[in-house]
Formats: C-alpha cells, sequence, structure tokens
C-alpha cells in the first residue's frame, strides 16, 4: 500500500509541471510616442524651412540677402527652440487650440516684443508683372500668312538685313499704322539687285511711293516687284534669269534709308517674302 501512494505521488509531481514563463519584454525597448512626435515635428519644420530657402533662392535672389541678415539675428537670439518644438507638437496633436500653440512657438523663437510688433497682414513684395502685349489686327484679305510652294527655284535678290518685316507696321514717314506687303532689305547705295528667278520684266517706272521700281513675272502666276532702286538695269519684256542684275539699291520714293523694298505675288495675293529668304 505505502508502495502504490509514492508512485501516484510521483505522477501527480510530473504532471505539475509547467514551462518556465518567457521573461516579460524591457520596457526600455519600447518606443515613447512622445520623442517620435516631437522628432516628426522637427523633421517637418526642417523641411519647411529647406523648401523656403530654395524657393527664394531660384525666386528672389536679390531680396535672399536681406533674409539671410534676418535669419543671422533670430539665431543670434536667446530663442528657447525646446518650447517653441513642443508648441508646435501640440498644434499637430490637437492638444489645445492651434493658434494659441503656434503663437507660443512664435514667442519662445522671436521673443514677446516681436510678437506684439506683428500684426495680422503681410505684406508681400511689389512685383512688376509686365503688361499683356496687345493682339496684332489679322492680315488684309490679300496678304497670305501661309508659305506656299511656288515650284520653282529661287534666290534673295539681296543680301543683307530685313530692316522691316512683312506685317503690321508704324509707317516710318507717316507714323500711322499700315500693313508692310514686302520686306524692307539694308543695302549700300549702288549695291547690285539680282533676279529672284527666272522669268520675264513686267512694269519698269518710277512713282512718288516706290521710287524708280520694276517687276518680273515668274511661272505658275508668281510676280516679284523691286522698289526704291537708285537705277533700273533692264526693260520691261526682256527675259531675265535668276541671279541676273535687274538693277542697284537706293533711297528712291518715299524712303528713309538706302534699302530694297521686295514684294512676292502670288496672283493676287501677296506672300510673306521671309519664307523664300535664306
Amino acid at each position: 500500500m505505502t508502495t502504490a501512494y509514492r508512485r501516484r505521488g510521483t505522477r501527480g509531481v510530473r504532471r505539475a509541471a509547467r514551462p518556465a514563463a518567457r521573461p516579460a519584454r524591457s520596457a526600455s525597448h519600447a518606443p515613447e510616442r512622445g520623442t517620435l512626435s516631437l522628432n516628426a515635428v522637427r523633421t517637418v519644420v526642417c523641411g519647411v524651412v529647406f523648401v523656403t530657402l530654395v524657393a527664394l533662392k531660384l525666386l528672389l535672389p536679390d531680396g535672399l540677402a536681406g533674409v539671410r541678415r534676418t535669419l543671422g539675428t533670430w539665431l543670434t537670439r536667446d530663442a528657447d527652440f525646446v518650447s517653441a518644438f513642443s508648441a508646435v507638437g501640440r498644434a499637430v496633436s490637437g492638444e489645445g487650440g492651434a493658434l494659441d500653440s503656434l503663437e507660443d512657438a512664435y514667442v519662445a523663437v522671436f521673443g514677446a516684443e516681436e510678437a506684439a510688433e506683428v500684426s495680422g497682414s503681410v505684406e508681400l513684395p511689389d512685383i512688376a508683372v509686365p503688361a499683356p502685349e496687345a493682339e496684332a489686327p489679322p492680315y488684309p484679305e490679300r496678304a497670305a500668312a501661309e508659305q506656299r510652294v511656288l515650284g520653282f527655284d529661287y534666290a534673295a535678290p539681296l543680301s543683307g538685313e530685313v530692316t522691316s518685316p512683312f506685317g503690321w507696321r508704324e509707317h516710318p514717314t507717316t507714323g500711322r499704322e499700315a500693313f508692310h506687303y514686302g520686306v524692307d532689305i539694308a543695302a549700300d547705295e549702288g549695291a547690285a539687285v539680282a533676279c529672284f528667278a527666272d522669268g520675264t520684266v513686267g512694269a519698269v517706272g518710277e512713282s512718288v511711293e516706290l521710287g524708280n521700281y520694276l517687276t518680273v513675272h515668274h511661272a505658275n502666276g508668281v510676280l516679284t516687284l523691286y522698289a526704291h532702286l537708285s537705277r533700273v538695269s533692264v526693260a520691261s519684256g526682256e527675259a531675265v534669269s535668276r541671279g541676273d542684275k535687274l538693277g542697284e539699291a537706293g533711297h528712291t520714293g518715299n524712303a528713309t534709308g538706302t534699302h530694297l523694298h521686295f514684294e512676292i505675288h502670288d496672283g493676287e495675293d501677296y506672300l510673306n517674302p521671309k519664307y523664300y529668304l535664306p
């Protein structure tokens, strides 16, 4: 009887045995929420300051020197940045009023006197905004804005700077707005004026407006006009080739200086010569 009792007691001891409980995680490994929140706020504030400085550098480079002086003054003050970050943290987390918390942060950084001088409005620098350019009136009905295919070889009648392009302009002698149906090419007095393309000389004449002028008929109904010449070297009805001398540049007629007035006509339409000059 005694032996049986001892065996049952032994089984009882074995059954009662349990694995040891796992040690509790040390509280030192648990992150503190307050520390994370404060670090996040500091990161956001630093990022905003960095982006602001980059924007000032790109948009207002002349005013950045004043910003640097102001920042230097602020940084040399006895600013309580711990209180400032704490106030910003309260504003972000919703503890207390957001405006009150931000005001506390401002006072902590800039001081009570500076905060008292700040009003509710911020004066922005005057930035000159250019006035929009007035839209030019549309081309007259017979003035073509697009480039057209002429269907033959051609060359510039004169090498020089275009001083007055095709389009609306202030007339150089009358001062009134008028449409210029050709281009003015600057030249020295007596410079040779060449034929634009193969063709036949049409009109040769003189007028108050154009001075000494001539026209040349080309293929496909294209006509060219050369005006303000000092001398004409061809006669009406004469066959001419591309590059042949037609006359010499001058300032006859209504002209303010020596140049060639050159026009290209496609039937009854005026073409913009810029598309056909080098």
